[in-house]
């Protein structure tokens, strides 16, 4: 005997991003009431400019969102990135840059992944939310959550929700960590990431690259070309907070001079710049990722550093292991899981975080040893195969996942 709606075990979702979103469309799927809440309006009925940020998806995230019904309507909007070029830029008279370029083609026969307009993913992700029912997946705009107790939360206008299970995507501004006593750690390396959209005469062919220098790095993420055919790309510049203050102050064109200057003609001559912005550098972790009746995800449990595409698809990794643990009804019933989602997806944040301290602070160091050092492990990846590889396919598919 089928089991009514009513009757299946119910789920609050905070946050309808692409987190809280593809994580109420598995849920869904796997049998669940779903109700998601979001603080803010609903984007399909926003007026103004659609927002330009863009993220580069990995496998896993693809893989994920695939089983939602949701890549192939995306897919054909993504840059593919075929190749990734670091430059360790930090050459002085004596010494010329170390550039080593990895192929996606070495380990795997698809890209290292897609660069995606967020705001498409979004309209993807809503659409499918559609095709359920709001019987199955109700989604409430413009209802911030202020409170929160095991099992319930309490929204501004202080309707009391009550659920089985709360997760909790909202972000890093998202009070229930809080409320719950679950602890944040912070850490801030005292730099900005200065982000913007450009056109440009070369093409990117595919190939982000990153470069390494002192200040911090400065990469270039490939973007599908625009209906005039122009090679478009997504910058992220990272700079000491004095320097980015004094770029951010200029105009356009000197703006786009500067950063033409940097990339050292890799993309050659920069036409057109838009979408400028900026945001400190920082990461944040939470001392556990799980609470009574309550699991964290995405920025909500950890807060990643603008290297390495890093930050969605580290989320999208949250939501592919929790659905994987909650993948029937009755898996609400075990009291292990959701100390096993949080072992899990916190080990590989911690373990990706140390790994991206200590990559920024060799790459900020201006000691001489250790310069040497860090250009030397580089250019030993051009012949140390195994380890080339290995590091390739970590940094496409998290630790404990799949």
């Amino acid at each position: 005997m089928p089991v009514m709606e009513s009757q299946k075990p119910k789920i609050i979702v905070i946050g309808a991003g692409p987190v809280g979103l593809s994580l109420g469309l598995g849920l869904a799927r796997n049998g669940f009431r779903v109700q998601v809440v979001e603080a803010g309006s609903d984007p399909r009925t926003r007026a103004g400019p659609r927002p330009a940020r863009s993220t580069a998806l990995m496998p896993l995230s693809q893989e994920t969102l695939a089983r939602l019904g949701v890549w192939e309507r995306v897919a054909d909007k993504g840059a593919p990135l075929h190749k990734l070029r670091l430059i360790d830029d930090q050459a002085d008279r004596w010494t010329n840059p170390v550039i080593e370029v990895f192929s996606a083609k070495e380990i795997t026969s698809t890209p290292f992944g897609h660069n995606v307009i967020n705001a498409d993913l979004v309209d993807a992700l809503l659409e499918r939310a559609a095709e359920w029912g709001e019987a199955a997946l109700e989604l409430l705009f413009d209802a911030p959550v202020t409170g929160w107790a095991p099992g319930q939360v309490t929204l501004g206008d202080g309707l009391v929700l009550e659920a089985d299970l709360i997760l909790d995507a909202a972000g890093r501004r998202s009070p229930v960590p809080e409320l719950a006593g679950i602890s944040l750690q912070d850490y801030r390396p005292d730099q900005i990431a200065l982000v913007c959209q450009i056109e440009h005469s070369i093409d990117h062919e595919g190939i982000s690259t990153e470069f390494h220098r002192h200040e911090g790095p400065l990469t270039t993420v490939p973007m599908p070309a625009t209906a005039a055919d122009q090679p478009q790309s997504a910058i992220v510049w990272v700079h000491r907070p004095a320097r980015a203050e004094e770029l951010r102050a200029l105009d356009d064109k000197a703006f786009a001079r500067a950063l033409q200057s940097a990339l050292r003609g890799v993309l050659g001559e920069i036409t057109s710049l838009r979408a400028r912005g900026g945001f400190e550098v920082g990461t944040q972790v939470a001392e556990r990722f799980d609470g009574p009746q309550l699991a964290l995800l995405g920025e909500t449990a950890h807060v990643m550093p603008p290297i390495g595409a890093q930050g969605l698809n580290t989320s999208l990794a949250d939501v592919a292991v929790l659905l994987s643990l909650l993948d029937h009804p009755s898996r609400l019933q075990d009291p292990d899981m959701l100390r096993s989602y949080s072992a899990r997806r916190r080990g590989d944040v911690i373990t990706r975080l140390t790994a991206t301290h200590f990559l920024n602070q060799a790459i900020q160091s201006h000691r001489f040893g250790l310069d040497h050092a860090r250009r030397g492990a580089l250019k030993s990846l051009g012949w140390l195969r195994p380890m080339r590889h290995g590091l390739m396919r970590a940094g496409m598919r998290p630790f404990g996942v799949g």
